[in-house]
Formats: structure tokens, C-alpha cells, sequence
């Protein structure tokens, strides 16, 4: 349990993804292959997001294909009104395709076909949609709204794919959302967590502090039991469920943290003082974001576990006259 002495040194555990994924839900429910890198991130990936954005289609009226290269209007609608933006992307016919022309209605797809009729390649709108996006900062189209978070880790013997395809809670959105929000897509985010790390905020000024080998003892307890992966992974995902205040997650909105939550037992036995959770989505064109939460490619979680009445907590020292300064933690990386 947590102690009310002040010690010279602070700790809290940070997590910071290495990586991340995003693909349409109609991607994950087609079967469809990944490429090797992909696969590999993906069976690697620890916590799953799903969010929401426009749907995104070809307009069919002034769609073409000349000298190869595809070029027309891609749509979509947010409230009723429709966008329409214009794209030229070059578009080779491979693996035996002979030519190449839109899907049906909703229009969704570029697709090619060989000479026998036998469909060869596709190109989603959605795709194409990323490169606007990013090439355009189109915010409707960059801005992914987060409805749920959940982990993938499962004792590391299912992935997020796995695990997703047969998601009671998956299920649910995506049937709300085609009845509530038709003009809508679901979106799929994975992220990787490869490790955690220790900051460190030593307060040599106050003097009433702890410094003895009872705070040796301390940081040796701390470093010689490190978090297993699958504290760790429940961490980034009650974290990041308070963070974001997502529609369907119920657990961890409002009571995270406390010492009744089970999964930050590990942190109060070692003494934490707080923990700090962050995704970084620059790696792609784009932001996640909530009904609390603005767009940013770079969201913090920053939890205090500790309060005032405690002890001083972190990223504070003793200015020498009585009160506190805002302190520059140190890092110490701990694998596993």
C-alpha cells in the first residue's frame, strides 16, 4: 500500500507506443491478407481503438482512367452535407488486368479485371481518402473519433484482429453506427507497446525527505520487479478508456484509478508514485480524438496516484523556501 513519507526520489511508470496501424473494418471482415510487416505489427499490437469518420465513396459522374492514371471526384457526408474533393493518382494494371472500372453503388472501390472478367486488384476509397487527407489536410477525413478501447494482449495468444472479428462490443458499433450514422465508417487502430520506462524526480532540497538506504531499498525493490507485460498492457488501456471517455467503454471512465482497481495493484505495491500513458499517431495522417478529448496526433495520460496530503507526488521540489517547483524527470528504460 502507499506510504504518507516523503522520500527524496518519485517514480512513475510511462508507456509510449513504438507504432501504430489503422485499417477500415471492412478490411478486417474480408479476410484479407496483410503484408509481412503488417502481419507481424499486427499479431504485436497490444491495444485496439475503434473509431468513427465519413465514409468515404468515388463519385461516378466524371470518374476516368487515361494514359494510368484514375482521376474524378471522392465524396463524402458529415450531417447531411456532402464534400466533394477532387484526386488524380496513378493507377497501374497488374497481375493480368486488362482494365479497370468502379463497384456499385455506394461505389466504394476502384477495381480491376482480366481478361476473363476475374476481378484482380481493388483500390478502397478510404485508401485514397489517407493520401487526401494528409496531402490536402481535409480534418473530417484526418480526424478519427474514438468509440472504444480495448487490449489485445490476452496472455499473448490472440491478436487484435482475432480477437476483434468476434467482439460482442465490435459487433455492436458497427450496427449502430449503419443504423444511426449511415454516412459513417469504422475505423480500426493498433498499437504496439514494446516496454515501459521509469522517470525519476529526486528532490535534494527537501530536507525532511527520505534519503537514507530506505530509499535505496526503495528503487532497488522498484527495478529488481519490473510490471509484466500484462500489467503493463492493462495500464495503457485503463489509462487511456479515462483519457478518452469513449461512448461504449463503461469500465475505467470514472473510476480509474483508485486502489480498488485491481490491475494498478502492481503500482501501489511498489510505491508509484503516478503513471503516464501517451499515443503517438505521427506515423500517419491522422488524429484521434473524443467528446473530450481535441484532435492530436500526440495525446498524454498523465495519472496521479499519490495526492497532496500524501506526500509531494511527482514532478515536484522543494524550492528551499517552503514551497515547490515544477522538476525534469530522469529516465531509466525497463525492458520486458
Amino acid at each position: 500500500m502507499q506510504k504518507s513519507e516523503n522520500y527524496i526520489s518519485e517514480y512513475i511508470v510511462t508507456l509510449t507506443n513504438d507504432y501504430c496501424m489503422f485499417f477500415a473494418a471492412d478490411q478486417l471482415l474480408s479476410d484479407g491478407i496483410m503484408g509481412e510487416e503488417e502481419q507481424k505489427v499486427s499479431n504485436e499490437s497490444h491495444i485496439y481503438i475503434i473509431c468513427q469518420r465519413p465514409a468515404v465513396r468515388f463519385d461516378p459522374v466524371g470518374f476516368s482512367y487515361v494514359d494510368g492514371f484514375i482521376s474524378g471526384r471522392v465524396v463524402y457526408s458529415v450531417n447531411g452535407l456532402e464534400t466533394k474533393i477532387e484526386f488524380r493518382e496513378e493507377f497501374a494494371l497488374l497481375d493480368g488486368a486488362v482494365n479497370l472500372r468502379l463497384s456499385g453503388y455506394p461505389h466504394r472501390e476502384v477495381q480491376t479485371f482480366d481478361a476473363l472478367g476475374n476481378k484482380v486488384r481493388h483500390l478502397p476509397a478510404s485508401f485514397l481518402a489517407h493520401k487526401i487527407a494528409h496531402m490536402k489536410s481535409v480534418a473530417d477525413l484526418k480526424n478519427l473519433k474514438v468509440l472504444y478501447i480495448g487490449q489485445s494482449f490476452a496472455s499473448g495468444k490472440s491478436t487484435a484482429v482475432q480477437r476483434l472479428r468476434s467482439h460482442s462490443t465490435f459487433q455492436k458499433i458497427l450496427a449502430d453506427v449503419m443504423y444511426n450514422s449511415p454516412d459513417s465508417e469504422i475505423y480500426l487502430v493498433t498499437l504496439r507497446y514494446p516496454h515501459y520506462d521509469l522517470m525519476i524526480s529526486m528532490d535534494g532540497r527537501d530536507k525532511a525527505a527520505i534519503s537514507d538506504e530506505r530509499d535505496t531499498t526503495r528503487m532497488k525493490r522498484i527495478v529488481d520487479n519490473p510490471l509484466k507485460k500484462g500489467q503493463q498492457v492493462s495500464l495503457a488501456e485503463a489509462a487511456l478508456i479515462r483519457y478518452f471517455q469513449p461512448e461504449y467503454n463503461v469500465k475505467f471512465k470514472t473510476q480509474f484509478p483508485s486502489k480498488g482497481v485491481r490491475v494498478l495493484d502492481g503500482c501501489f505495491d511498489l510505491d508509484f508514485a503516478g503513471l503516464s500513458v501517451s499515443v503517438d499517431t505521427s506515423n500517419s495522417p491522422f488524429l484521434l480524438f473524443s467528446a473530450t478529448v481535441e484532435p492530436q496526433q500526440w495525446h498524454n495520460c498523465s495519472i496521479n496516484l499519490v495526492t497532496s496530503a500524501d506526500r509531494r507526488g511527482f514532478f515536484k521540489m522543494a524550492d528551499g523556501t517552503g514551497g515547490y517547483t515544477n522538476v525534469a524527470p530522469h529516465v531509466i528504460n525497463m525492458s520486458g
